[in-house]
């Protein structure tokens, strides 16, 4: 009987852990990007995103190497072409822009692209969680997922507050 009552509670204390676990995940509310239309370049696949004001122009590396997206409000570069994004001859480009240049989910560092000696292998692994990391106006930023979990609904609100960021910067020059 004694060892029925202390799984009894066991199974009450764990059942409850991940009641706890999944609460928190169906309180997470992510408010949708609402404001001025904005024209962000994309290298590689475009993200699913909830928004319906934004639009995306697909770019190549060459079109960032010749300074083909001033007309934009922002610059995406996807996971599949950070490493080419790294080399040297961006670097000077994400430096210069007038614009805000985001990266997708680097495992490295925001200075495997601004600093034309360190390679994206070489570049330190980064540890501070962020899905997404820029540079702008010698600022680098970064945002990471809710709860560090990576899933459509977390992807989605990290993009939602990236369109935030880059509208505050077209407002006011400051990107956080």
């Amino acid at each position: 009987m004694k060892k029925f009552f202390i799984l009894f509670i066991l199974m009450s204390i764990l059942g409850g852990c991940s009641s706890l676990h999944l609460s928190s995940s169906v309180k997470f509310e992510s408010p949708v990007y609402s404001g001025e239309e904005l024209h962000i370049g994309i290298v590689g696949d475009k993200p699913v995103i909830r928004e319906k004001n934004i639009t995306f122009v697909e770019l190549s590396m060459e079109d960032i190497e010749n300074g083909e997206f001033t007309a934009l409000d922002s610059v995406f570069i996807n996971e599949p072409y950070l490493e080419e994004a790294a080399q040297p001859q961006y670097a000077d480009v994400y430096l210069q822009s007038p614009i805000p240049f985001v990266f997708i989910n680097s495992e490295r560092v925001i200075l495997a692209f601004v600093e034309e000696e360190l390679s994206y292998e070489g570049a330190h692994t980064i540890k501070s969680g962020d899905y997404l990391i820029g540079w702008v106006d010698d600022t680098n930023f970064g945002l990471n997922l809710y709860d560090n979990e990576e899933n459509e609904k977390t992807i989605q609100d990290c993009f939602s507050r990236m369109f935030m960021s880059v509208e505050n910067y077209k407002q006011t020059g400051q990107i956080l």
